[in-house]
């Protein structure tokens, strides 16, 4: 058994935008068009005993959904929508890399469990996520640069297709 993730839903569509007057990305306060990110959820278990060491549980889902908006009156097309699914996408391949991490721990103690838990999920979702997106934004220039857009969705397919990816675009997941 393992720890798994799954994306719900797997692809964004307009309707899991929220409309907003005004959207701001918040990695650059810049006014966009559209912003999009991830929530995760990871079930609280009861962790189990491992050679005397505490693990967490044996199979679980971490579930990743939208935090998407869109700005009224903005041309809600198919290559916006593209590129907003690439930092949607970005949650899922950083929450396998954190299923992998997840799935070795081995703590003395229950607060120690909970303890590198949490240190994994920031490092995977909060600060490896946060330094594609932003590097992400930066070479497609929010989307509006076609030929590097084109490479990171190159490389996001290629992510998505091998479940055991550790890296995108020369980044740790």
């Amino acid at each position: 058994m393992s720890i798994t993730v799954r994306a719900n839903p797997a692809n964004l569509t307009w309707n899991h935008f929220t409309v907003m007057q005004t959207v701001i990305d918040p990695a650059d306060n810049t006014v966009q068009d559209s912003f999009t990110a991830f929530n995760f959820s990871i079930p609280d278990f009861p962790p189990r005993m491992i050679n005397r060491r505490f693990g967490l549980a044996e199979t679980f889902q971490i579930t990743i959904t939208p935090l998407a908006r869109v700005r009224a009156g903005a041309a809600q097309d198919a290559g916006l929508l593209s590129h907003e699914q690439f930092h949607y996408d970005v949650g899922v391949v950083t929450g396998r890399a954190l299923a992998r991490t997840l799935m070795t721990l081995r703590e003395p103690d229950l607060s120690a469990l909970r303890l590198a838990l949490n240190r994994a999920v920031r490092l995977h979702f909060f600060t490896r996520a946060r330094l594609i997106q932003r590097r992400y934004d930066l070479d497609t220039h929010h989307g509006r640069e076609q030929h590097f857009q084109r490479i990171w969705k190159n490389q996001m397919a290629a992510c998505l297709a091998d479940r055991g990816s550790t890296h995108i675009h020369g980044f740790w997941l």
